[in-house]
């Protein structure tokens, strides 16, 4: 899981999941993504699963919400997704990719 401002997000039984860190307490769990892994950048939520489709999810404790998807690998992987500058980097055994991403403010 990863921290944002109090919370932390990751994958739990490939739902992505809110906890509040502070108490423990679970604050929502949703999407489906099975297996996979999960980095934040900002306030978006990278989570790759285990498909190869890359999702942006916003990292917002008041609930869940997908803002896209890319069909970024064609086979399965269990790598972590990267972000380098304005660059999503992902791969498995097989493949690898890198895309471009939006400014911020657009």
């Amino acid at each position: 899981p990863a921290l944002r401002q109090g919370f932390l997000y990751g994958l739990d039984d490939g739902l992505l999941a809110c906890v509040d860190a502070a108490n423990g307490r679970r604050v929502w769990k949703d999407g489906r993504f099975g297996s996979g892994q999960t980095l934040i950048v900002g306030d978006v939520i990278v989570v790759q699963n285990e498909n190869g489709t890359v999702h942006a999810c916003a990292a917002n404790p008041d609930g869940f919400r997908e803002l896209g998807r890319i069909a970024a690998l064609s086979s399965k992987t269990w790598n972590h997704p990267t972000v380098a500058g304005r660059y999503l980097l992902v791969r498995n055994d097989h493949e690898a990719s890198c895309w471009e991403l939006p400014a911020a403010g657009r």
